[in-house]
């Protein structure tokens, strides 16, 4: 295994032939739902009698009331949720690297990055709803309320609690990406370079050393820009209803009772599509004008020196949305247990287990959720290594391959699973263990890919040469060598992979076909139901598998590789 990634590849073709045609395996999903999202918009759907092409379906999604601000509304939220995240993370680098403070939020990460985003928007629901936590905290002393307030926060028309919902989610993800981007770079000498030409703290991060971050984190940025623009789970809780967010619209669809609606949701999967390419496009115009401003500011000479009074204040600000995040998890938490609790009492009046005497009725949810999550991961940094040993060079040279890997990130999830749906149906695999199980593995198996490849392409190599001239067999290389080095990234990867599987709405809203439920989809479902101590229990009981998940590597990390720490970096904080 370890000689054969040494050779050339031309030397090792069947290896590389069987990691390309993984690869394929692993886009074609992807395509085949594209294809059956696109043949029912364009009128071909054999189900329902339609054998011919028409632009009926086009015609009757185009009439919908309120698309035009269903879909600026998607464009907005994603496009501000994506833009704020990254300036956020890249203003508590700036402001917090070689500090106390991002020791601290070093480890704050691991957790809020575990943490599923329908948690995070059923907590959100709990602290800004008009009887949320955050307004009985402040009635009636500040408000002069006694009654909860007609207007609220959670949902608002211009959709910026989702938009907060997102930037609390997607801003620690962005920052542990900029983190381990920033490791790879010479930080002091950077900083020396920027002090010497006369920049501030402030013009040095903005000037030499974020350029080079962002490109390293450029194409995650835009999965995060797909994801925001085309979510539904928090969308649901967070997104106004009259009219929703685009993908909301075409969810309604494909749940209509009606089957001929599935034809105009198809076309409307097709303007997602469309949509995304738009966003991305607007995202590379302000890339562009941005490289120009830096540009224009070097060239003025512009050295920043106040901006640098500006930092904590700007760093403390971009903070606030992880505490308000944390803040909503305390709100489900207290729910959860609350029996008693009429505004605007800040605290509820009892507490009891009352809601969580039901908790044992989630079990099997719960089951569901960890036995999906800990087989895809698993299979997924199975196959990665696969690709590391075999087939590393040969996805690095070919756009393709590399393409295929990514393409359930770049893709909107409501453009192709319906098709998806329709291929699994009609293969008689839909509702089936082995098929959720694969399709949470190719979601998972990109975010293993972007923290496994670095690491594995920054191994030391003396030590399997050592190895290797003392007679060790690669077998034995790989389990007693490379393993042990590999050790934190393969802990990050597997905690990241656990993270995504429980997240994982949509998907398995889909392909599950509601035959195999997990506790994200029962949490959703609660939340939108208005059952505020049920939703809280799923919600807590949302983030036990991933928490457990987490202290179970960080343990093992701990005690059995920490000596590996220093000789190879990536691995959970």
């Amino acid at each position: 295994m370890i000689k054969s990634s040494r050779r050339p590849i031309s030397s090792s073709t069947s290896l590389t032939a069987l990691t390309g045609l993984t690869a394929l395996l692993f886009g074609l999903p992807v395509l085949l739902g594209l294809i059956g999202i696109i043949l029912p918009a364009a009128g071909y759907f054999p189900a329902l009698g339609k054998t011919g092409f028409s632009a009926d379906a086009a015609q009757q999604f185009l009439a919908t009331p309120g698309l035009i601000w269903a879909s600026w509304l998607s464009l907005k939220t994603g496009l501000l949720a994506t833009g704020l995240s990254l300036i956020g993370g890249f203003i508590i680098l700036a402001g917090f690297t070689g500090s106390k403070m991002m020791v601290r939020l070093r480890r704050l990460l691991g957790p809020l990055i575990a943490i599923p985003h329908s948690t995070i928007a059923v907590g959100m629901v709990f602290l800004l709803a008009p009887s949320g936590w955050l307004m009985r905290l402040i009635s009636p002393s500040l408000t002069g309320l006694s009654q909860p307030p007609l207007w609220g926060l959670v949902p608002d028309p211009a959709g910026l609690a989702l938009v907060l919902g997102l930037i609390t989610k997607e801003l620690p993800f962005l920052l542990l990406l900029g983190l381990s981007a920033s490791a790879t770079l010479p930080l002091q000498r950077l900083l020396a370079i920027g002090a010497g030409l006369g920049y501030g703290r402030f013009a040095s991060w903005a000037f030499l050393i974020l350029p080079l971050i962002y490109r390293q984190i450029r194409l995650p940025v835009i999965a995060v820009l797909v994801f925001s623009l085309s979510v539904v789970d928090m969308a649901l809780l967070l997104a106004p209803s009259l009219p929703p967010p685009l993908a909301i619209l075409v969810l309604n669809g494909f749940h209509d009772a009606d089957l001929a609606a599935r034809l105009p949701a198809s076309f409307g999967a097709v303007w997602q599509i469309g949509l995304v390419l738009i966003a991305v496009f607007i995202w590379y115009l302000l890339e562009q004008m941005i490289g120009k401003i830096v540009q224009f500011c070097r060239w003025r000479g512009w050295r920043g020196l106040a901006a640098d009074h500006l930092l904590p204040i700007l760093s403390i600000i971009a903070i606030l949305p992880l505490l308000i995040g944390v803040m909503g998890l305390i709100a489900a938490l207290i729910w959860s247990f609350a029996t008693g609790w009429f505004f605007p009492a800040a605290f509820p009046a009892s507490i009891s287990l009352m809601h969580w005497q039901d908790a044992a009725s989630y079990m099997p949810l719960v089951l569901n959720s960890g036995i999906l999550a800990i087989t895809a991961a698993l299979l997924a940094v199975g196959v990665v290594f696969l690709w590391l040993y075999h087939g590393q060079g040969l996805l690095q040279q070919n756009r393709l391959l590399q393409a295929a890997i990514y393409l359930p990130l770049l893709v909107p999830q409501i453009s192709f699973l319906f098709g998806l749906q329709i291929g699994l149906s009609w293969a008689g695999i839909d509702g089936s263990w082995p098929a959720l199980i694969y399709i949470h593995m190719i979601f998972i198996l990109p975010y293993m890919w972007l923290v496994l490849a670095p690491a594995f392409g920054q191994m030391d190599w003396r030590h399997d040469r050592v190895a290797s001239s003392l007679g060790v067999a690669p077998f034995r290389r790989f389990y007693r060598v490379h393993l042990p080095l590999m050790a934190m990234p393969i802990g990050a990867a597997l905690f990241i992979g656990f993270a995504v599987s429980i997240a994982l709405y949509l998907p398995t809203v889909f392909v599950g076909g509601g035959r195999i439920g997990t506790i994200t989809v029962e949490a959703v479902s609660l939340a939108a139901n208005g059952s505020r101590g049920p939703a809280g229990v799923a919600a807590m009981l949302q983030i036990l598998i991933p928490l457990i998940c987490y202290g179970v590597i960080w343990l093992l990390l701990k005690n059995r590789f920490r000596r590996f720490a220093n000789m190879q970096g990536g691995g959970l904080t």
